[in-house]
């Protein structure tokens, strides 16, 4: 089923921005971002967040639940079917950022179900390339991920320059040290 939109918001500058409704009155937002030549959709992974670092302000919202795969996907293919497309016919959303709510890589089987399904050339049909999994650093499963999908791009939110300051911004720094993440 289609993901339940509670609102949608256009701005001036052709940024859309939609909240689905997720259960337990909770919602996950998800941002299309204009741009010439591309539209990079935003995309949440979690209701809410755990990681409770500084710069976010999901995390303030504290932790409910994973997305399933399919909760993932439903907002990439809602806004493939509401935004009008490009001049030359192709889909609005050409690039996908799993930058939204929540921290991808904790949420890691319905994240790869969800890359399956950007990829397969039989359902979303997506480059590899046109997609970024965002995170503030867990080191086994940017391993795995990239064992997995090698051709998908990795965001890596660092925010500081060293342990200290990072463990202040960052709270999962002080289970997962910037050294390890960058190794």
């Amino acid at each position: 089923a289609p993901p339940r939109v509670i609102s949608r918001h256009d701005s001036g500058d052709g940024t859309v921005k939609w909240l689905f409704a997720s259960g337990s009155g909770q919602a996950v937002e998800t941002v299309f971002i204009p741009e010439p030549g591309r539209g990079t959709l935003c995309i949440s992974s979690q209701v809410g967040c755990a990681l409770d670092c500084a710069f976010c302000a999901t995390g303030a919202q504290g932790f409910n639940r994973n997305l399933s795969s399919a909760e993932i996907i439903g907002q990439v293919w809602h806004a493939i079917q509401e935004l009008p497309r490009r001049d030359n016919g192709d889909a609005a959303v050409t690039n996908v950022v799993f930058m939204g709510m929540g921290e991808p890589l904790l949420n890691f089987p319905p994240l790869i179900g969800a890359l399956g399904a950007l990829l397969d050339p039989d359902r979303l049909g997506m480059g590899a390339r046109r997609i970024t999994v965002s995170t503030v650093g867990v080191p086994d499963r940017i391993r795995e991920l990239g064992a997995e999908f090698p051709q998908v791009k990795l965001a890596l939110s660092l925010h500081a320059p060293d342990e200290r300051l990072r463990n202040e911004i960052i709270p999962l720094n002080r289970r997962f040290q910037l050294r390890d993440v960058l190794d």
